[in-house]
């Protein structure tokens, strides 16, 4: 597998999926929205999507939610598949419990964790601390 390649295209699609998801449902930009840990859920204008925490910067460093006991197991539900993707094909970035890089970083591993758990988009939001990142799958209706 050629890593640069296959994380850059998780960029890319990730963009596309939440652009795609937010136009579905004619969410304009900048709506308000509101993200629930605790139910694992994601509220903007009227959809409700269920969320993975995929983790947090604070400063330089990005923190995977599987490594933080911070965040309830409800809002980091099957994060554990992209630590397990990462120990099974050698991808020190999705098995180590931190990484430096900061939001940089963060939105890369945003996009690739989305990409693993097949997302329909990412969010991410800025916190009194540094950012937190959201991989969100659509509900039934």
């Amino acid at each position: 597998m050629d890593w640069g390649a296959w994380s850059h295209e998780a960029v890319s699609l990730m963009a596309t999926r939440t652009q795609a998801l937010l136009a579905r449902h004619a969410i304009p930009t900048g709506s308000q929205y509101h993200w629930d840990l605790d139910a694992g859920t994601f509220v903007i204008g009227g959809l409700t999507c269920r969320l993975v925490t995929i983790g947090t910067t604070a400063g330089d460093s990005f923190l995977w939610s599987w490594a933080s006991d911070a965040i309830p197991a409800t809002g980091k539900a099957d994060i554990h598949r992209v630590r397990q993707f990462g120990v099974e094909n050698d991808l020190g970035l999705l098995a180590e419990p931190c990484a430096p890089g900061g939001l940089a970083q963060g939105k890369e591993c945003l996009a690739i964790a989305a990409r693993v758990l097949d997302a329909q988009g990412g969010w991410i939001d800025q916190t009194a601390n540094g950012f937190i990142f959201f991989a969100l799958h659509e509900l039934a209706h």
